[in-house]
This record gives C-alpha cells, sequence and structure tokens, in this order.
C-alpha cells in the first residue's frame, strides 16, 4: 500500500483504503478500481490524496544510489508539465524527500542486520 497525492493517481489503480470525508463518510470504498472520470470527481470533492495498492510510485527497485537516481528521474519525468506550479512543486519535492528517508531507513536497517 502507498499514499500518493491524487494528481499521481491513474486509472486502474485500486483503493488499499476506503475514501473518507473529515467527518467519516466514506466517498469510496477500499478495493475500487480507479477511472478516470473517479479521479476527477476525487479531485472536485477536495480530496487531495489516496491510498492506493502495490508500489504506485516505484519504490520496489531497490535503494541503491542508480535506483534513487531512477526515482529522481520519474519524478521530474512526471512533474514536467508542473515547472511553475508551485503547489506541484512542493508535492514533487515532499515525494523526493520521502525517496530519499525511506532510502536512508532501508540502509540503516540493513547495516544493522535488519530488513524492512
Amino acid at each position: 500500500m502507498q499514499k500518493i497525492p491524487l494528481q499521481l493517481a491513474k486509472p486502474d489503480m485500486v483503493l488499499a483504503k476506503p475514501v473518507a470525508r473529515d467527518n467519516g463518510m466514506v466517498l469510496v470504498a477500499a478495493g475500487t478500481k480507479l477511472t478516470e472520470s473517479l479521479i476527477s470527481k476525487l479531485g472536485n470533492m477536495g480530496v487531495e490524496e489516496v491510498a492506493v495498492q502495490g508500489d504506485a510510485l516505484g519504490m520496489g527497485e531497490g535503494c541503491g544510489a542508480e535506483a534513487l537516481a531512477k526515482k529522481q528521474e520519474r519524478l521530474e519525468h512526471l512533474f514536467r508539465n508542473y515547472k511553475e506550479d508551485k503547489y506541484m512543486q512542493r508535492v514533487k519535492g515532499l515525494i523526493s524527500d520521502y525517496y530519499a528517508r525511506k532510502c536512508a531507513l532501508a540502509a540503516a536497517q540493513a547495516a544493522q542486520g535488519g530488513g524492512e
């Protein structure tokens, strides 16, 4: 499962958790397959992020220097149309920080002999 910004959600991704309003009212059930229409409707309702099944942002290929560079390259591609949008650049920065921290944690756990 991975929580991602709604802007990165794609059709055919499957919700890992229900999408709910602040008051707890469920808008979309867990297990629902996303469609362009549903993603658009969620955006119109002010939903900013969703939890989807699997490894939506591609953390699966490891955390070595090469893999981390690949992740950063992928982020640049995904956000290429938002260079002037400060909000989207902030989102990109948060995801980039997440990658770096996740890889640092994995490296620390490996050094201690533990796993994720």
